[in-house]
């Protein structure tokens, strides 16, 4: 079996097992075994990828640090959270912006209904959250805002990038983005207004799901045309 085999193995039994701790343990045991995530994407991404980027690397080890804050004490470190997802999804945008053209930045490509819908559903999410948790944040509001343009800049370079459909895995893209969404908001309700053992189990889910697409996507892509220039890119 190759070792790229072993190792995406190795990360689905790490996933089964965190669903496991999540299910039948504390959540404080997620703060030994939820780092192993991270960590097997690393591994993937260093045996499948030959030009690798240091950025991807940095993301997956801030995802890592992200994790130990949260089940450490959400609320109490909420500010360092902060910081550190927004560095993600700057770092994430930055990873993503080189699949993009120059030409897919025109205003009438970009422009639609369904981006309009998915736009203000973004919107109207992201608002519905900071509004719930807003009682026990309130002293956080550039933390807030850090995360929210931050989110929305990731969003719209992996909406972008799936929309051109120049790429191959594109999709994966566009995943990644919605378990984010979902995994934040998730989180936000646990941490901040209402706790239950099965939004923890279901955070956890999507957050590992979101990752793993994130990873695969720039594992498994290629250009569907091959006569694009360097040049052409933004």
């Amino acid at each position: 079996m190759k070792k790229t085999s072993i190792t995406y193995l190795f990360f689905y039994f790490s996933f089964l097992l965190i669903i496991g701790v999540s299910i039948f343990f504390e959540r404080t045991l997620l703060l030994v075994v939820k780092p192993i995530i991270p960590l097997s994407l690393i591994v993937i991404y260093l045996q499948s990828v030959r030009e690798r980027n240091i950025l991807f690397l940095i993301c997956m080890l801030l995802i890592l640090v992200v994790d130990i804050f949260i089940y450490t004490d959400f609320v109490r470190y909420y500010d360092i959270i902060a910081v550190l997802i927004t560095f993600f999804y700057a770092l994430g945008s930055f990873l993503i912006k080189d699949y993009i053209l120059k030409e897919d930045l025109q205003i009438k490509k970009l422009i639609s209904i369904s981006v309009a819908i998915g736009t203000l559903f973004i919107v109207y999410l992201i608002y519905s959250i900071t509004e719930l948790a807003m009682p026990k944040i309130n002293d956080s509001l550039f933390s807030v805002a850090s995360i929210t343009i931050s989110l929305l800049l990731f969003s719209a370079c992996s909406f972008i990038v799936y929309k051109a459909d120049r790429y191959e895995k594109g999709i994966y893209l566009f995943i990644a983005t919605c378990c984010t969404l979902f995994t934040d908001a998730l989180l936000a309700i646990n941490e901040l207004y209402y706790y239950t053992r099965e939004f923890t189990v279901l955070a956890n889910i999507s957050e590992i799901i979101g990752l793993y697409f994130f990873t695969s996507f720039f594992v498994q892509t290629s250009l569907k045309d091959k006569t694009l220039d360097e040049s052409d890119f933004f």
